[in-house]
């Protein structure tokens, strides 16, 4: 999020801004910025790493700038300006990435923050780890395995939160099986624990809501009693039976399947009695609207990006109060600086949404604006994108992507900020998925530039969508013959993803380059036969 007292931002480079832009998008920051940092190693290849040199000193020229009560006037390195939130997630990322960031722009981050007496202790003790990283590893001792009274007021503090809670005592197995007793042992236990959390990672993609209604479910059972509101709880053991009994049955106690059947017949009026599904959605308004409402038009300090304990709210509701909650808070035309804060509480809320709480939002957030666009969206529009996109691209993508793409007419702009979220934000099963929606509309001029941009990320594409790319073009071959970016994209397929290219593909290309007239087709040809 870029603050707007802040107008020498527009002098930093493209990578270095949005790196500050996703630093700044709160306490998901660091990861955000290191996937950001990956794309851009992805993206522009080994020779094409990210500029730091130039990143360092931009942020370490000195700024004028007013101070305290009376204004007094005083110069400062452009770090000590940017918010807290987002000093915390950049030294925090340096830690991270430390061994690809040249010694010399630590050094010059650490001596613009000892410039200030009164930096925020979170920064000076993360500008204290760096300095031990970067005087080299004898310095950093490994870390000594905890003591047995340690180790022992630990199991008791996890037997006080998972007491009487069957999720919370599973959730903790590290804690109740046996302790590594060396420092052998400790680093097997972590590494054990992170192949673990890669597993957990990998299942919440493949089914995003289930997981979701899971996690809930265990985060509940860690509140201590009575801190719940009786309508969350219910709203949580509501979300759960409504789980096929296949996936519940290796998470549920006996019994829960008669629990479930209940609950869910007592359900099935509601669906059926769209009055009393008004009645239940106006409630949920009168009960949290209001607070939410006045929450976001608040006036607040750009660092404060703590996420509301109202906001934990659309973790509990259904999808008709989630959709009567945008309409209520007028999120499809709100003001786009609200739009970024809206945004930013998302990206820091956990557990993460479910998959259909997403989709509902990406529609009632973006799928009006980016439709109605006449003009280059706004910094603050592309900033809630950016931000939205980050943590759920999948619904984002089924959503407001696939309803740019079958949009009649040209829809310039529209087309021009797919093409961005495709080169600068979107993860690569995410890049695959754009280019198999492309696929399922009739190909046309507007989408030749998305295809482009897909295959401009040159992400490795699984034999069966390639195929698919290849006998559309070659089919609507005829359709192009005068288009000059029909054969740019029949040169990308065969210059960047030459090593996936067969010899069938070369065939049918070699005849659909028969139709071309445009002035790249000699050059084409040229590289077909080469490539035989």
């Amino acid at each position: 999020m870029e603050p707007p007292c802040l107008p020498w931002l527009q002098s930093f480079d493209k990578p270095c801004r949005l790196l500050l832009h996703t630093l700044a998008s709160g306490s998901s920051g660091v990861l955000a910025a290191l996937r950001m940092l990956q794309r851009v190693q992805a993206h522009g290849g080994p020779g094409q790493a990210f500029p730091w040199q130039a990143f360092t000193a931009a942020l370490c020229a000195e700024e004028p700038t007013l101070e305290g009560p009376e204004g007094a006037l005083a110069v400062k390195p452009r770090l000590l300006l940017l918010p807290i939130v987002c000093q915390r997630n950049l030294f925090s990322l340096l830690l991270v990435v430390q061994a690809v960031v040249p010694g010399g722009c630590l050094s010059r981050l650490l001596q613009a923050v000892e410039q200030d007496s009164h930096v925020d202790p979170w920064v000076r003790t993360l500008g204290d780890l760096l300095r031990q990283g970067s005087g080299g590893e004898e310095c950093s001792p490994p870390p000594a395995p905890l003591s047995s009274a340690c180790q022992q007021q630990l199991r008791c503090l996890c037997q006080k939160i998972a007491q009487n809670k069957p999720e919370g005592r599973r959730k903790l197995n590290w804690c109740f099986s046996k302790q590594p007793s060396t420092t052998g042992d400790v680093a097997d236990s972590v590494l054990q624990g992170r192949k673990r959390k890669k597993v957990s990672e990998e299942s919440l993609e493949l089914d995003e809501e289930r997981e979701g209604k899971r996690l809930l479910l265990e985060e509940a059972a860690f509140d201590p009693p009575g801190t719940q509101e009786s309508g969350d709880v219910a709203g949580v053991e509501e979300e759960v039976p409504a789980e096929p009994s296949g996936d519940r049955s290796a998470e549920s106690p006996a019994g829960a399947a008669p629990e479930s059947s209940q609950q869910g017949a007592a359900r099935e009026p509601r669906k059926i009695s769209q009055a009393e599904l008004a009645a239940e959605v106006q409630s949920f308004l009168q009960m949290h609207g209001q607070r939410l409402k006045m929450l976001l038009q608040k006036e607040s300090n750009h660092s404060e990006l703590s996420v509301p304990p109202e906001l934990h709210v659309l973790n509990n509701c259904s999808p008709g109060q989630l959709e009567g909650l945008c309409s209520f808070l007028q999120l499809s035309t709100c003001p786009e600086h609200l739009l970024v804060r809206f945004c930013s509480w998302l990206l820091a809320l956990t557990p993460d949404l479910s998959y259909t709480s997403a989709a509902i939002l990406a529609e009632q957030l973006f799928l009006q604006r980016v439709l109605s666009l006449a003009q280059p969206p706004s910094r603050h529009l592309m900033a809630a994108l950016a931000s939205f996109c980050s943590k759920y691209s999948q619904p984002f993508c089924r959503v407001l992507v696939a309803a740019v793409l079958r949009e009649p007419g040209e829809g310039a702009e529209q087309t021009k900020l797919v093409c961005e979220l495709v080169e600068e934000c979107l993860e690569p099963d995410c890049v695959r998925l754009v280019l198999s929606q492309v696929l399922e509309v009739p190909l046309s001029e507007k989408l030749l530039p998305v295809v482009q941009a897909v295959l401009g990320r040159q992400e490795v594409l699984p034999p069966k969508l390639f195929d698919l790319l290849v006998m559309t073009l070659c089919r609507q071959a005829p359709a192009f013959a005068t288009s000059l970016n029909y054969a740019k994209l029949v040169m990308a397929v065969l210059t960047m993803y030459q090593s996936q290219v067969t010899p069938a593909h070369q065939s049918s290309l070699a005849a659909a380059l028969d139709w071309s007239n445009a002035a790249l087709k000699k050059s084409l040809q040229a590289v077909l036969e080469g490539a035989r």
